[in-house]
């Protein structure tokens, strides 16, 4: 097990500027996010409607109709950790920030020489810090934005960089399509060479059925690696007034032989605004990932957008006033009144006298 562990910490720990040519920076940012998120086995670029969205498709943030703070930690594979921090924030009907903070602490690691002769030790810590905003953008349509600075510390090395995510979500009638693109524009550079990111595209689906059951499928490609196929279900149980069960499931192509078969799973638990997940993914031989998220709402509903009227915002008409009681006749006597004034107005001409003053 140690071998395979050895292998695959390379690969997604080990600085840049120790790989071969063409390797990719930050491997651990095609790493699923939040418990939520791996518990679909990724398949969350439509399904996305939470701060969790922060990571993988930015549109999905518009969504969100209440200030939410979401924490999540990922116990991984040889004491590795993932820590991540997501906040996003409605500033009214239409518009939307958000930040988010990825993290990858390696802890201690034996480091040996070109002879294998251990040296010392050292710990490798890369991260990625991003912000951006989103919004709806009309017709069930809704798009979001981010730059992030990404880097990466290693055996006394250090690089930055800065890239971009984006995304596009289309809602409407209980369906969901979403494309999104991440980590696109960046490179580290170690001393004289440069490392492209991974470069992550999605394209997702998912169907929700009257709120108590979702299903969703994403198509990722992440870097340079083959892309992969992602199938995720969600169902809801209400367990009091405010309070509900979730039970998750998940499959992702793509796996290698020692790497697990792709299944996924987890539970979660909603109290009113407060929200913990669990996700677990086993690895094969290099052992079995564990993820728990706390997601927490707070503040004002998002306001209703309001409609604009074709001639500006004119005052509404009030209600209407009640005519004077002198006023208000029945039309009989209205009608007995007007045939005295005729009657009148036919005897004074008869006994009226007309005189010209000049």
């Amino acid at each position: 097990m140690r071998t395979y562990a050895a292998l695959f910490l390379l690969l997604f720990s080990a600085p840049p500027a120790r790989a071969g040519a063409g390797a990719e920076a930050l491997p651990f940012l095609k790493l699923d996010s939040g418990a939520r998120g791996a518990a679909l086995s990724g398949a969350f670029c439509a399904a996305g409607d939470d701060a969790l969205s922060v990571f993988y498709n930015p549109a999905g943030t518009a969504l969100v109709d209440k200030k939410e703070i979401l924490l999540a930690h990922n116990e991984w594979l040889e004491g590795i950790r993932n820590e991540t921090l997501a906040y996003v924030q409605p500033l009214g009907p239409r518009l939307t920030v958000f930040g988010g903070v990825n993290a990858l602490l390696s802890g201690k690691m034996d480091e040996y020489d070109a002879l294998g002769g251990r040296t010392g030790s050292f710990s490798a810590l890369e991260g990625a810090v991003s912000a951006g905003f989103s919004g709806s953008l009309g017709g069930g349509y809704y798009g979001g934005a981010a730059v992030k600075s990404v880097s990466q510390q290693a055996a006394g090395g250090k690089a930055t960089a800065w890239a971009g995510d984006a995304g596009l979500l289309k809602a409407g009638g209980g369906w969901r399509f979403g494309v999104s693109a991440s980590n696109f524009g960046g490179r580290l550079k170690f001393g004289s060479r440069s490392f492209g990111l991974p470069l992550i595209l999605r394209a997702g689906v998912s169907r929700d059925f009257s709120g108590n059951f979702m299903l969703a499928a994403d198509g990722i490609k992440a870097g340079g690696a083959a892309g992969a196929a992602a199938v995720g279900a969600e169902g809801r149980l209400r367990a009091g007034p405010k309070e509900y069960f979730l039970i998750r499931a998940g499959y992702r192509t793509g796996r290698s032989r020692n790497t697990g078969p792709g299944f996924t799973a987890g539970l979660g638990l909603t109290n009113r605004d407060l929200r913990v997940d669990y996700a677990f993914a086993p690895y094969g031989d290099l052992g079995d990932a564990h993820r728990v998220t706390v997601a927490l709402r707070f503040g004002r509903p998002r306001p209703a957008e309001f409609k604009r009227h074709p001639y500006g915002d004119l005052p509404k008409p009030g209600p209407r006033k009640a005519a004077p009681a002198a006023l208000r006749e029945t039309p009989k006597k209205a009608e007995g009144q007007g045939e005295e004034k005729k009657k009148a107005k036919k005897k004074g001409e008869k006994g009226s006298e007309v005189y010209f003053m000049w």
